[in-house]
């Protein structure tokens, strides 16, 4: 089992622009690994990954962790947003179920949510 308070996982797959070497997710994973690295937040796995499915909003970053709800970002800078996107995983990991509370999101947070999708299990005892 894992000790990791989350795992992030970036596409790498989506151009931008008539520039096909341009790949912003890339960018953004290379300066996310950096930075964490400098800092010393080894408890963060990040991962490259072909395709998040969300295209048209690159760089495209999902943070997830074991029973909390996943969540997936769109439209990250890594100049404008690093920042801000360590903010919001940080703050994602030190909550007990991955919700994080409106207020204490950064902008990019905010405006940034593609998806938020339940944890497996979630209501199955519901019935």
């Amino acid at each position: 089992m894992s000790t990791d308070l989350a795992t992030v996982y970036v596409c790498t797959c989506c151009r931008q622009g008539e520039d096909a070497d341009l790949r912003p997710g890339a960018q953004f994973l290379a300066l996310l690994r950096e930075r964490l690295a400098r800092e010393g937040l080894g408890e963060f796995s990040v991962h490259s990954v072909e395709c998040l499915s969300v295209c048209k909003r690159p760089a495209t970053a999902a943070f997830a962790a074991a029973g909390k709800w996943t969540y997936v970002l769109g439209d990250l800078d890594a100049a404008e947003h690093l920042d801000d996107f360590i903010v919001a995983l940080k703050a994602y990991a030190a909550s007990e179920t991955g919700v994080v509370p409106w207020k204490n999101r950064p902008p990019c947070f905010k405006k940034g949510v593609v998806s938020r999708t339940p944890p497996a299990g979630f209501g199955a005892d519901k019935g």
